[in-house]
């Protein structure tokens, strides 16, 4: 593999998020659980719920305002889009110095290792580590 082949995967890479961000959708799903809010104070009104007796199913009923979770909900969807960004505009950088005449292995390797250690899949930093060590003979 050349480097424009390199560079070549890692914009596939781009297009992939771009196209599909929600492949790294978190979804979370809480079962029996509904928790409310019905005293307009601090707190919440938690009890018990379940079948009838003998039954084994029993769980918490919680609720709580709908604009609350909203508000949660639309900072982490803008804190994932932002995070989602900069992983992006990351790969571009990187194909952009695989472009180039003379590829700044330093400042490769320093956009590599920033995504060690973050929420960045592992996927994706075994698949760049293998296109730079083929790409440039880069040893990560």
């Amino acid at each position: 593999m050349n480097k424009k082949e390199a560079a070549a995967i890692i914009d596939l890479m781009i297009k992939s998020i771009k196209t599909n961000p929600n492949q790294f959708q978190i979804e979370i799903n809480v079962i029996g659980q509904s928790i409310s809010n019905v005293s307009g104070g601090i707190g919440l009104d938690v009890s018990a719920t379940g079948g009838e007796p003998g039954s084994t199913t029993i769980g918490q009923q919680v609720s709580v305002d709908g604009s609350q979770i909203r508000i949660a909900q639309k900072a982490g969807n803008h804190a994932m889009k932002k995070q989602m960004q900069t992983l992006i505009d990351s790969l571009a950088a990187i194909s952009n110095e695989l472009k180039s005449q003379n590829p700044d292995k330093k400042r490769i390797s320093k956009v590599y290792q920033s995504f060690k250690g973050t929420w960045v899949p592992s996927l994706i930093t075994s698949v760049l580590a293998h296109i730079l060590t083929q790409g440039i003979g880069m040893v990560l």
